[in-house]
């Protein structure tokens, strides 16, 4: 199992590509911080990932376009538990998000 700064590492980097490709979405908030994008221009494959916190568990995989929309749609549903702030739509929201990498070293 890799440890905590080695998924924070390779999160940053699913983050970065995420925040590149459109469309995409990013949500951070106290207890995760959650991604989902197209793995290519063709969309026909969709990178679903999310790292928790304090423990630095890492979770990804490639999932269909129609099972993209339905992770999508879950996520949407918990987001009024968590307010709206935790869309990430700017890039300093996103600096802030990658920021808190460094807190799993």
């Amino acid at each position: 199992m890799a440890d905590k700064a080695e998924n924070a590492k390779t999160f940053g980097s699913l983050l970065a590509e995420a925040w590149e490709h459109t469309p995409s979405f990013i949500c951070s908030n106290d207890d995760y911080i959650y991604i989902l994008y197209p793995a290519d221009e063709s969309k026909e494959k969709w990178v679903e990932a999310s790292l928790t916190f304090p423990d630095g568990s890492l979770d990804t995989k490639e999932v269909e376009p129609t099972k993209a929309i339905a992770l999508l749609v879950e996520e949407l549903k918990v987001l009024p538990d968590y307010g709206a702030e935790s869309i990430v739509s700017t890039k300093a929201k996103l600096d802030e998000v990658a920021a808190r990498l460094g807190t799993l070293t």
